[in-house]
């Protein structure tokens, strides 16, 4: 049987933990990151026909999949993976689960691989952003966190290829993320590429004058 307690406990606890030590440069992978990929993990756990337990471990993987960026970028799916399994060991989580909970935040690394459906629905939660309506305010805070954390001043062509380049090559992998988020998808690719071109034009006037 899932347990709510100890979901409402890992939600106080990865609050607890981003508000004492989240990076000043971290703008987008912060608290309101992790309850959004939560949200998109039930929705999509449900759909994917996941049991009650199942679900449990991978809304638990959800918060604490980026609790490791209190340390910093680098290699923060693994401190997310260990935070996690210290956490459920204190409370005596069984074995199997913590690992199916390491499993699934360690598939959210980039470029995903997730081996089962519990790992592919966190990872299609975790880049759910890139089909919302809101994707354009959502990865300017990706591009503030980019440009603090590197402490560079990116152009907009720079940062839409970069941007481009990401969304056109990401993949969905559960069913449900496939028909449901595909077209917005698409949709925000074909506004990122329509930015992209006007950019280009401010940049050279000339380029977007048709031939003589």
């Amino acid at each position: 049987m899932a347990d709510p307690s100890l979901l409402q406990e890992a939600r106080t606890y990865v609050e607890a933990l981003i508000k004492e030590k989240k990076p000043q440069w971290v703008e987008y992978h912060d608290f309101n990151h992790a309850e959004s990929v939560v949200k998109a993990c039930q929705a999509i756990g449900a759909a994917s026909n996941l049991g009650e337990e199942d679900l449990e471990v991978v809304t638990l993987a959800a918060w604490f999949h980026d609790a490791g960026y209190v340390e910093g970028i680098d290699g923060h799916e693994e401190r997310s993976a260990d935070l996690a399994a210290s956490f459920l060991a204190e409370r005596g989580y069984p074995e199997r689960k913590i690992a199916q909970v390491v499993g699934c935040i360690l598939a959210t690394q980039m470029p995903q691989d997730p081996k089962n459906v519990m790992e592919q629905v966190l990872c299609d939660a975790d880049i759910a952003h890139l089909a919302r309506t809101d994707f354009l305010e959502l990865s300017g805070r990706v591009r503030l966190e980019i440009e603090h954390r590197m402490r560079v001043r990116l152009t907009d062509v720079e940062w839409l290829t970069m941007n481009i380049d990401f969304v056109a090559g990401h993949r969905y992998f559960t069913d449900y993320a496939k028909t449901n988020f595909e077209k917005q998808r698409s949709l925000n690719l074909a506004a990122l590429r329509e930015a992209l071109r006007r950019a280009k034009a401010r940049q050279d006037p000339e380029a977007s004058r048709p031939a003589p």
